[in-house]
């Protein structure tokens, strides 16, 4: 290899996920010209089932280290890493305030890009400590609406756009699963009010009153907190609600679900679970919210953020229409719109600049 490039991420989820299958799709496409991707990941990792993704990636020839627990302990890592790959840039995913120190101490003249991957929101004496830290930083926004935020908290600086892929492999494989014999409908998330599940809740009290409809939620975390949310919603578990767990497999979900919810009142970037689902055949609901807009899908079907009479009326809609055969059309344009905008392959040849 000629030199190599240096992926700061503080990521430790269960599972590698669109983002750590992106920046392997990258690896694999830039060792033909002689660039070594390695990757750092935050010391959590190793007490985590992340540790069950690093090793596949190892065994596939992925150099990836895991921080220490200790400061100093990381800034003697970090020389090592940048002495044995010979790192020309460091790319920056997440925020882990610590190592931005320790790559200022240790690599104060290696270029940094710095990937936005959610809303950045600034306040108080860390956001001032950050605007020093990032001074000389290239700034990318990993969404239009995550962009516009960030050049709210950095008015003095150009940030781009780059936005993130879909890696439509991960999505064929199906395991068995049991779907009720009703129109199902598919969200996510265990934050009632975050994710707007509240108003689901609402929206379909009416919606059953026509239509024979099923809800699955998949809740990564927090499951007992949610279950307590529905029994005080409702006093009991509705039969008409599942509650599913995580899955690697995600499009296990999606080939059974008719409708993927997003009635969200605010999200971190663009929710790219609604585009998954979109490209596995279901139609799509969500909230009008500035995070969810976008002008390369054109078939999301949106309601008022917050209003519960609108997100009746165009759910209501939706479902009329999940067995009709016009609606084949509509899903075969929102996966050739997804295609073209959304692949890895796509991405990785804008990520190009920045190598």
């Amino acid at each position: 290899m000629n030199f190599g490039v240096l992926h700061i991420c503080d990521y430790a989820a269960a599972y590698k996920g669109g983002f750590m299958n992106a920046l392997e799709f990258l690896r694999k496409d830039v060792e033909k010209d002689g660039i070594r991707q390695v990757y750092l990941l935050p010391h959590r990792a190793l007490s985590t089932n992340a540790k069950s993704w690093i090793e596949d990636m190892r065994r596939d020839g992925a150099v990836v280290y895991v921080q220490t627990d200790s400061f100093v302990k990381n800034i003697f890592l970090l020389r090592k890493i940048i002495k044995e790959n010979k790192i020309k840039k460091i790319f920056r995913h997440f925020n882990d305030f610590p190592m931005d120190v320790i790559t200022k101490i240790v690599c104060p003249k290696i270029p940094v890009v710095r990937f936005f991957q959610c809303t950045y929101n600034a306040s108080g004496l860390s956001h001032k400590l950050r605007t020093l830290l990032y001074k000389k930083d290239v700034l990318v926004g990993v969404s239009p609406s995550v962009t516009e935020k960030a050049e709210l908290s950095f008015p003095d600086r150009e940030i781009e756009t780059l936005e993130h892929a879909l890696y439509f492999d991960r999505l064929e494989t199906v395991d068995e699963f049991e779907r009720k014999d009703k129109i199902s409908c598919l969200t996510m998330g265990y934050n009632v009010k975050v994710k707007g599940i509240d108003l689901t809740f609402e929206a379909f009290r009416h919606i059953r009153e026509e239509h024979d409809v099923h809800l699955y939620v998949v809740v990564a975390s927090h499951r007992d907190e949610f279950e307590e949310e529905i029994r005080k919603t409702f006093g009991e578990k509705p039969e008409w609600i599942t509650v599913l767990p995580p899955t690697e497999n995600i499009g296990t979900y999606y080939h059974n679900t008719d409708i993927i919810l997003s009635p969200s009142r605010t999200e971190g970037a663009l929710p790219f679970a609604v585009f998954e689902a979109m490209y596995c055949g279901c139609l799509a609901v969500a909230s009008d919210i500035p995070q969810q807009l976008t002008d390369k899908v054109s078939t999301v079907r949106y309601f008022k953020s917050e209003d519960v009479d609108d997100y009746v009326r165009v759910l209501s809609k939706a479902v009329e229409d999940v067995k009709k055969p016009e609606t084949d059309a509509e899903r075969e344009k929102a996966r050739k719109e997804i295609t073209s905008n959304y692949s890895m392959q796509v991405w990785a040849d804008n990520f190009r600049k920045y190598l």
